[in-house]
């Protein structure tokens, strides 16, 4: 590699490489999402269960009025019991759903502490003289060992006529043999 070569590695590296470190020593339990994104989701979270607790608020009190014509009272404690169970519904449902922002956040994290060691590895094989070496090297022991494939090929036949006619040859010695063995 020459030095031209290896200056403008390092440029692209460098960078990267100082990028990639930086995610590294967070650990693999970061979060990954950013601060604005883990906040409009959290606010998404709320005002999804905000609009619906309202929807469900406004139906139990449209069902008391219309029970027994908005004539007959419901007790208020039914009425209070209702109301609460719909709110403590509506808290937990945002609880889960900020539950799930925060694993979905924490699993970006590991997902990007994971890319990054895998870039660091990749970078480093990139920087590795030897490595370079070693893969010309490995190119070249390729080259042969195809090389030695092909001309062991190409000889097969000979190897195969060669043996046919040492079969052949060991047959006729052996009648010969019998022959010879028997007068005949």
């Amino acid at each position: 590699m020459t030095q031209e070569e290896y200056g403008d590695q390092q440029a692209i590296y460098g960078p990267m490489s100082s990028q990639f470190k930086s995610i590294l020593a967070k650990g693999p339990n970061q979060e990954g999402f950013s601060a604005g994104e883990t906040e409009d989701l959290n606010a998404q979270a709320e005002e999804g269960t905000a609009e619906n607790y309202k929807n469900a608020a406004k139906a139990v009190g449209e069902s008391e009025a219309a029970e027994g014509g908005g004539n007959i009272a419901m007790p208020s404690g039914a009425q209070d019991e209702e109301k609460a169970g719909i709110a403590t519904s509506a808290a937990q449902q945002e609880s889960a759903e900020e539950s799930q922002i925060k694993g979905a956040d924490y699993q970006e994290g590991l997902s990007e502490w994971n890319d990054a060691a895998a870039g660091l590895e990749t970078i480093a094989a990139g920087e590795n003289p030897i490595g370079a070496e070693n893969a010309a090297t490995g190119a070249g022991s390729a080259a042969g060992t195809t090389a030695s494939q092909v001309a062991e090929e190409q000889n097969s036949w000979e190897n195969a006529a060669l043996g046919a006619a040492g079969s052949i040859g060991s047959a006729v010695v052996n009648q010969v043999g019998e022959n010879w063995g028997t007068g005949g």
